[in-house]
C-alpha cells in the first residue's frame, strides 16, 4: 500500500503562518452579546453616489477587463486627487491596484530580493512582515515606542548593507500617530543618501485629525512610492481598490507585476469609486475625532497609559495588568473583543482598540474596559 500523498510546500510558506489568536476571537464572536471593537473597518455604509454608480456600471454591463493600470479615467480621477491632496508631482505615475494591500504586494515583489532587509516600523501593520518573507527579504524593525515617535538614532541602528526598503504609515495602524514633517524630512534625508527606496502607506490619511496631513511627497517626489486607497475613508474595505503612485520606472515595473498576478483592479468598484472623489468628507472626519476624544479620554480616565492619537481611527494602550494576551482573554470572557498588541509589533504590552463604531457599541465597550482596569484577575 502506497504511502499517503502530501504537498511539498514551498520554503516561503515557513514565514507565514495564521494566528492562534483567531480561536479566541471566533470563540467570542460566538456570543450574541459580544462587543467588537477589534476590526478595523468604519461602522458607515458605502456612500450612496458610489454606490449610485456602481449599480449603473451592472446595468450597463460593465462585466470586461480594464487595462492593467485600471480604466484611463479612474486613473486620471485619482491622479487629479493625489494631485489636490499631495502635490504629486505632473511627472509621477499612478496605477489602480486591487486594494492598497495588493499596492504593497506589488511593491515588496518588485523591490526586495532573497538576503535583502527592509526597515518595517514597530509596532506596524500586520501585513508588512509577512509580505517582506513571502518576498524572500528579511523584516527588520525600528523601534516607535514609548510614544510612537520617529527617531533618527532608532533609524539609523538598524540600517546595513543589505537594507534596500523603508516602510512609513502615516496615519499608523494600530497607533493612530501620524508623522509630522520634521520626521519625514529627517527619513528623506536618510533614504537618499543611504539609497534606500521608500514605501508610504498613507491609506487613512484623510483621517487627520490635529494639523493637514503631511507625506512624504513633499520631501522625496518621485522617489517614493505612495500607497493609498478607498477602503477607510469610504467604507469600502471590502470592495478592493487602492493606487500606487510614483516614478514611472517604479510604476511600469508594477504594472508588469499586476498583469500577470491580479490582472486589474475590480472593474465595477473602479466605476463606482469615480463617484469618491467628489464626496466632502468633512462630517465623516468631525465624527471620527469625537469618538476618539470619548474613547481615549476614557481610557486614561480609567487608569490606562495611552498616546492620543491624532489620525486613522485606533488607540494602542498599555495592557493595565499581565501581557497582552491575558488581557485580551479577560476581555473576551466579558464579551469585549480587541486586539492584542503582538499582532502588530514585537512586544507584547500593548492592546488595539478601535473607535470606528456607532457611539452607543463604544460605551459598551468603555464599561468593560473600565472594569478591568479595576479588576486584575487573581
Amino acid at each position: 500500500m502506497s504511502e499517503p500523498w502530501t504537498f511539498r510546500f514551498a520554503e516561503r510558506m515557513e514565514g507565514v503562518k495564521t494566528s492562534k489568536i483567531r480561536e479566541l476571537f471566533d470563540a467570542g464572536r460566538q456570543r450574541p452579546d459580544a462587543i467588537d471593537l477589534s476590526i478595523g473597518q468604519a461602522d458607515f455604509d458605502v456612500p450612496t453616489p458610489i454606490r449610485e454608480a456602481t449599480v449603473a456600471a451592472i446595468e450597463e454591463g460593465c462585466g470586461g477587463y480594464s487595462t492593467t493600470e485600471g480604466y484611463a479615467d479612474v486613473v486620471a480621477a485619482a491622479t487629479a486627487h493625489l494631485q489636490a491632496d499631495f502635490g504629486l508631482d505632473p511627472a509621477e505615475k499612478v496605477m489602480m491596484t486591487s486594494g492598497a494591500s495588493g499596492a504593497l504586494t506589488l511593491a515588496f515583489l518588485a523591490l526586495l530580493d532573497r538576503g535583502d532587509e527592509v526597515l518595517l516600523p514597530d509596532p506596524y501593520f500586520v501585513l508588512y512582515p509577512t509580505l517582506a518573507r513571502i518576498a524572500g527579504a528579511t523584516p527588520v524593525f525600528y523601534d516607535l515606542y514609548p510614544d510612537f515617535r520617529l527617531r533618527p538614532e532608532a533609524l539609523l541602528s538598524k540600517i546595513t548593507d543589505n537594507t534596500r526598503v523603508l516602510v512609513l504609515n502615516s496615519p499608523a495602524n494600530p497607533s493612530g500617530m501620524c508623522l509630522r514633517p520634521d520626521e519625514l524630512a529627517t527619513v528623506a534625508a536618510i533614504c537618499r543618501e543611504r539609497r534606500i527606496a521608500v514605501v508610504s502607506d498613507e491609506l487613512y490619511h484623510q483621517f487627520s485629525f490635529e494639523e493637514p496631513h503631511s507625506t512624504i511627497k513633499d520631501f522625496l517626489g518621485p522617489e517614493a512610492l505612495l500607497i493609498g486607497g478607498t477602503s477607510k475613508a469610504f467604507g469600502m474595505a471590502g470592495w478592493r481598490l487602492g493606487w500606487a503612485a510614483g516614478s514611472a520606472e517604479l510604476i511600469d515595473r508594477l504594472r508588469t507585476l499586476q498583469q500577470f498576478t491580479f490582472t486589474c483592479p475590480p472593474t465595477l468598484v473602479q466605476r463606482g469609486a469615480l463617484a469618491a472623489f467628489s464626496i466632502d468628507l468633512t462630517p465623516r472626519v468631525e465624527a471620527f475625532r469625537a469618538k476618539r476624544d470619548f474613547l481615549y479620554d476614557g481610557l486614561v480616565d480609567a487608569g490606562y497609559e495611552a498616546v492620543k492619537p491624532n489620525g486613522s481611527y485606533y488607540v494602542f494602550p498599555k495592557v493595565p495588568w499581565g501581557d497582552d494576551v491575558t488581557f485580551i482573554r479577560a476581555a473576551i470572557d466579558r464579551g469585549l473583543l480587541i486586539v492584542p498588541g503582538r499582532a502588530f509589533s514585537t512586544r507584547t504590552t500593548h492592546f488595539r482598540v478601535t473607535y470606528a463604531r456607532d457611539m452607543a457599541t463604544l460605551e459598551r465597550g468603555m464599561e468593560v474596559l473600565r472594569a478591568l482596569a479595576k479588576e486584575p484577575p487573581a
